[in-house]
């Protein structure tokens, strides 16, 4: 789906949720909610084309195996995070969106720091 389909798309879904969410918040939020993991979805191919292109640049360096896995489940957290940040957000749970955003970063976090140790091992082992 094209870029400018999905912005059309998106301020189409805020016009409805503008005219429903004085009449009914709760219906408000879950068409926010709706409409966020429709738009996930529209986006998924163009994702996996992105992973397609990362993982072939990785195979030609000879990196494809653990490195691949590692950037893979950050792309997944990265998007579920900011998926479940933004639905907590429009749902008017800003303290529980800010927690979401917290446990995305130690999830990151978590994932990064075994990666730069091997990173600055290699990095190491090169200079010697």
């Amino acid at each position: 789906m094209e870029w400018l389909q999905l912005i059309g798309i998106c301020l189409l879904a805020s016009m409805i949720v503008v005219i429903v969410k004085p009449m009914n918040p709760g219906i408000a939020g879950l068409l926010c909610t709706a409409f966020g993991v429709m738009l996930v979805g529209a986006l998924l191919p163009d994702v996996w084309r992105f992973i397609e292109y990362i993982h072939r640049f990785l195979t030609d360096m000879g990196l494809e195996g653990e490195y691949y896995g590692i950037l893979f489940k950050a792309m997944g957290i990265v998007l579920v995070t900011q998926l479940a940040e933004q639905i907590c957000s429009d749902l008017g749970a800003q303290s529980i969106a800010e927690r979401v955003e917290m446990c995305g970063r130690l999830a990151m976090l978590s994932m990064a720091v075994p990666l730069f140790i091997d990173l600055t091992r290699m990095t190491i082992g090169i200079l010697r």
